[in-house]
């Protein structure tokens, strides 16, 4: 038996999926369950690993290998969340753990993904219901969806309050180290950037994954302001695809990340 007392995992933020039966789904011979993600929660987390894929463009992307320390036992009681330590079978292949995009040092960043996510579920419920009955049914989609979220809302609080007295790892990143020595860190991520080739600019920009129109610096954007609020017809935060997005300090530290 492992002392959790005793782990010295990283513990990070991470965004929680949530699995609920959805609806049910052919079988082998019956109809079986069918389960999907309902909501977004934030958690903190032990990071066990990391696993970096590269692609034939020469980009690549970082999943991490978490154990949330409180997890759902069952996955029909939504009320039915238990304290949670890493498990491990034979050649110490983790029992139970997922792979999530990103880990976070606050839980006000995580909480910004998590809601991105969990205007992402709404509008894919929607998307369903698109017919002629779709003025009706989007009130009803939207108070099913809300009330979901107040549900998990209160497991999250519950969480929070357990797992306050566990404190968030803080690495002596080169991030960090900037942060201390240089006076104007900003100007610093600007300047680096400006001494970029623009194929090196255009390379980095891609591997920043909250781009958006709030961050974007692109004086001559000739998007109109209500444009640029919410979700685009993807999900995603308007700006996140748009090709004239811009930001010398987010690429600059995208830089910085790259090498570390």
């Amino acid at each position: 038996m492992i002392d959790k007392d005793n782990l010295k995992y990283p513990i990070k933020y991470a965004v929680m999926p949530i699995k609920e039966q959805i609806g049910w789904s052919h079988g082998l011979n019956e109809l079986e369950p069918e389960y999907g993600v309902v909501a977004n929660i934030v958690s903190k987390c032990y990071v066990i690993g990391e696993r970096k894929k590269y692609f034939s463009d020469g980009t690549f992307e970082i999943k991490y290998e978490v154990v949330f320390l409180y997890n759902k036992q069952y996955t029909n009681y939504y009320d039915n969340f238990k304290p949670t330590i890493p498990e491990f079978y034979a050649y110490h292949e983790c029992a139970n753990s997922l792979f999530v995009d990103q880990i976070f040092n606050s839980f006000e960043e995580a909480l910004t993904i998590a809601s991105q996510l969990n205007d992402k579920i709404l509008l894919q419920k929607i998307a369903l219901h698109l017919d002629k009955d779709f003025q009706k049914k989007i009130e009803t989609i939207e108070k099913d969806h809300q009330n979901t979220l107040d549900k998990y809302k209160k497991i999250e609080e519950m969480i929070q309050q357990k797992t306050s007295d566990v404190e968030i790892t803080k690495e002596s990143t080169l991030e960090n180290i900037i942060q201390k020595i240089v006076e104007n860190p900003k100007e610093f991520y600007i300047k680096l950037a400006s001494s970029l080739s623009i194929e090196e600019r255009e390379y980095l920009k891609k591997l920043i994954k909250n781009r958006c129109c709030e961050n974007c610096t692109n004086g001559s954007c000739k998007v109109e302001t209500c444009e640029k609020i919410g979700l685009d017809e993807l999900g995603q935060s308007q700006g996140s695809n748009c090709l004239e997005w811009n930001n010398y300090e987010l690429i600059g530290r995208q830089r910085i990340l790259s090498k570390y």
